[in-house]
């Protein structure tokens, strides 16, 4: 009994002490996810193909210009997809997508045209159980909603780029 009581208390500390690095510093872990994790599944080739249940998010950088593929855990939705962002305002990528005003999803073999990206908390995420939203709010996930505006079969590499309706237009001076 005194083994499990010492067991649970140390648990319980590192779970407070994790919670507290992970508030004080949002990034905190990323950098090994972005450089070994997200490099791995896009070589091998899990996230976006067959029946994998991560994505491929195709974005421009905001400030480079680059274009960017991230692996991503979409959510069908009605209007479309809502995806996690575990570092909310933090997330690279979501600033990207919420700075162009569209992206593009790889999903089970399939490209899909996305724009209108809105952040949400989780407990604005009314399809979730209140034990999720509650849950996520508390580690301060949030998540980017996006509406559907195009679908074609195939992969990031095959289809082409569309334009959302009201994407910007360019002017020569």
């Amino acid at each position: 009994m005194r083994r499990i009581i010492v067991a649970s208390a140390a648990l319980l500390g590192l779970t407070a002490g994790a919670t507290i690095a992970r508030h004080r510093n949002p990034r905190i872990g990323s950098g090994f996810a972005n450089t070994v994790v997200n490099p791995w599944l896009m070589d091998h080739r899990l996230a976006g193909a067959g029946s994998s249940e991560l994505g491929t998010l195709e974005h421009i950088g905001r400030r480079s210009g680059i274009l960017r593929l991230t692996p991503v855990h979409p959510e069908p939705t009605a209007e479309g997809f809502r995806i996690m962002v575990p570092l909310g305002e933090h997330s690279q990528w979501a600033r990207n997508v919420l700075a162009a005003g569209h992206c593009r999803l790889q999903w089970h073999d399939m490209v899909y045209d996305l724009d209108e990206p809105a952040m949400l908390v989780a407990t604005e995420a009314d399809d979730l159980p209140r034990a999720v939203q509650g849950t996520m709010a508390a580690l301060g996930f949030e998540y980017l909603r996006l509406r559907t505006f195009g679908a074609n079969p195939g992969t990031l590499d095959e289809t082409t780029v569309e334009e959302p309706s009201d994407a910007l237009q360019l002017t020569t001076a």
